[in-house]
């Protein structure tokens, strides 16, 4: 796509020179290739934590040794060179200073004595600058030295200067100084072997004309005057001299020792141009042992000690990095090889393999998170094995809360004068709460509730058992065709108890109530077996039922008595477990019997449901908890008209 929209535009810049189209073009395209790419690194390269690592480790490691690297290596080379430059500067000053100091000297003699001591100082200075050449024009003429010297052309509007300039190419350092009645000019042509050594053992000095955008009028051969067209001096160009140069980069000494070639400007003037001062161009090719060299001459032993000091500073230096890398590269490997190992048995655990461990290879925290991956593997294990145990007995228990529903009758017995209502509701998915009602002809109605010790499994197979023997003695009276005045309570409840003691562990007992209405005399006649005292709730108040023995299945020879009830119509019995009375609140005070007796009787013009479920909801919200504290079942049973 960025193809097709871009060659268009290439073919229009390439036949109608518009470049400026193609950077428009490239700009936009550019920064969204580079966001694009940015955005697949992140999630590509940057995707993995040991990559995350190593891009932080060269981000705080690395790359601030490399920069430091970077600095200290342009921070030599900026002061190998500015110091070289110093050192070639400072010698042609000298040289240029060397000459002004001649013609000043020369301008403060007398004309008289200036004559004679010309010659001195000519000798004398020609002996370290053999090309020197002195002109002085007074009032006596034109004298120059040495008489044979050639005729150095300049403008003649040159006043008072001094310094460095140049003709035609070649470099010369001059003074000129110009009053009334004299003019004094000293100069020596700066050949490009003189240049080159004004500091031997330096390297290789260069010096550069520079030119700007002039016109200069020169004589061509014919005599005519030619027009020459320049570069402008603020962009000048370098025109080094064709001429040889003599001397040599010094050898290196090691390989850091690399050249350093430099450039600065040095200020000078055409000699056809007086007005036109424009920089020249110095260079100098040197290294660092020969800028260390010239500038600590005379004191080798300092300067041996200086080199090898920097260079043992950076051998440690770059020793530490080494060392540092090394120990950061394997920490990184060592984090990342972990977490590489926990990603790949987090990755077997999601897929069901229990089985995989990391190998632990260090004591270190690192280790610790490895094993605790294998110890949490190991207990994820366990607890697979427990959770399929688990979902094995919940089936099971469901299988027996399904039996167990089909224990307890599923509809109200239809008996005249005796309405009774029943709800249990279990702590656990199976109770240990009991109840039971068969009517017994002819117009007889016996029912029963009961609690066994603890709860659960246990708990119901108890119960089980004493339902069992419950209705196996019931019926055993009613096929029998006895008639209901020779059922006695008393004697079926101890019956009841040797059976369950007889069939049961020691240690598994059972409160129970068992009561026998009739119909014909409105008589109940019960038998409490240490079971809580059931409630007959007559005209607003509560009276407690009679308890006629111990409770069932503990003791083999416990004797029983029974207690008769003529009810009245509008009688209300309320017969309950513990788990209505006992639970208890977060101060550890239990809803008592008492509470249970006032919310019957503030309740009691209710339906007999409604009464249960009041009750039962009271007791949860006494508890403040969702799960009950114990096996919740209540009875009531209403005296007066019967439903058909």
């Amino acid at each position: 796509m960025i193809l097709l929209v871009l060659a268009p535009l290439f073919w229009i810049s390439k036949h109608f020179g518009w470049f400026t189209l193609d950077i428009l073009a490239l700009v936009p395209f550019g920064l969204i290739v580079a966001v694009r790419l940015l955005r697949y690194l992140l999630r590509t390269v940057l995707w993995s934590l040991r990559n995350r690592l190593l891009v932080v480790y060269v981000l705080i490691g690395i790359l601030p040794i490399f920069l430091i690297v970077v600095l200290v290596g342009a921070a030599a080379w900026a002061l190998t060179s500015e110091l070289a430059i110093y050192v070639a500067t400072s010698s042609l000053d000298r040289q240029l200073a060397m000459i002004a100091d001649t013609a000043d000297v020369l301008h403060n003699l007398p004309a008289g004595q200036r004559q004679a001591a010309i010659p001195k100082m000519l000798e004398l200075m020609r002996s370290r600058a053999p090309e020197v050449v002195i002109s002085v024009k007074d009032s006596t003429g034109v004298h120059r030295y040495p008489p044979d010297a050639p005729v150095t052309r300049f403008a003649p509007g040159w006043k008072t200067a001094r310094g460095l300039v140049a003709l035609d190419g070649d470099f010369y350092g001059w003074a000129h100084l110009v009053d009334e009645q004299e003019e004094i000019t000293v100069i020596r042509p700066l050949t490009p072997e003189f240049v080159s050594n004004l500091v031997p053992s330096l390297g290789v000095i260069r010096l550069y004309e520079t030119r700007g955008q002039l016109e200069r009028h020169e004589e061509g051969k014919e005599g005519q005057e030619v027009t020459v067209s320049i570069h402008d001096k603020q962009n000048f160009s370098v025109q080094p001299s064709k001429k040889p140069v003599a001397g040599k980069i010094p050898p290196a000494m090691n390989r850091l020792d690399i050249a350093v070639p430099w450039y600065s400007t040095y200020q000078h003037s055409d000699l056809d141009h007086p007005d036109d001062p424009h920089p020249a161009v110095l260079e100098v090719d040197t290294r660092p042992s020969a800028v260390l060299a010239t500038i600590f001459t005379g004191t080798d032993s300092l300067r041996g000690v200086l080199v090898w000091l920097i260079a043992g500073t950076a051998i440690l230096f770059l020793l530490m990095e080494v060392v540092a890398a090394g120990v950061g590269f394997a920490l990184a490997a060592r984090v990342t090889g972990t977490v590489n190992a926990l990603y790949e048995g987090t990755r077997r655990i999601i897929y069901g393999d229990f089985r995989h461990r990391i190998p632990v290879r260090s004591r270190d925290q690192v280790g610790e998170l490895t094993q605790s991956f294998n110890q949490m593997t190991d207990n994820l294990e366990r607890l697979l094995v427990v959770e399929k145990e688990k979902e094995r007995l919940e089936t099971e228990l469901e299988i027996a809360r399904e039996v167990q529903s089909q224990l307890y009758p599923k509809q109200m017995p239809p008996t005249k004068g005796l309405r009774l209502t029943v709800e249990c509701d279990p702590a656990r998915m199976v109770s240990g709460d009991y109840y039971d009602y068969q009517v017994i002809p002819p117009g007889r109605l016996a029912f029963a509730i009961g609690d066994v010790a603890g709860k659960g499994i246990s708990a119901a197979l108890l119960m089980a058992t004493l339902q069992a023997a419950l209705r196996a003695q019931v019926n055993q009276y009613a096929e029998s065709g006895v008639k209901g005045d020779a059922l006695d309570a008393a004697d079926l409840v101890a019956k009841l108890n040797r059976q369950i003691y007889a069939n049961t562990a020691p240690e598994k007992y059972a409160t129970f109530f068992f009561a026998l209405y009739d119909n014909a005399t409105q008589v109940l006649t019960y038998t409490n077996a240490g079971h809580l005292p059931p409630l007959l709730i007559r005209n607003g108040a509560a009276i407690p039922l009679e308890v006629n023995g111990t409770v069932v299945g503990a003791f083999p020879f416990s004797k029983y008595e029974e207690s008769k009830l003529q009810l009245q119509p509008g009688d209300l019995l309320v017969c309950y477990t513990d788990g209505i009375t006992e639970p208890e609140n977060a101060y550890g005070e239990m809803f008592g019997e008492q509470r249970l007796i006032e919310m019957v009787i503030k309740n009691a013009h209710q339906d007999s449901l409604v009464i249960i479920r009041t009750v039962m909801e009271a007791v949860k919200n006494w508890t403040g908890t969702p799960e009950l504290q114990d096996d919740m079942t209540l009875l009531v049973a209403r005296h007066g008209e019967a439903r058909t």
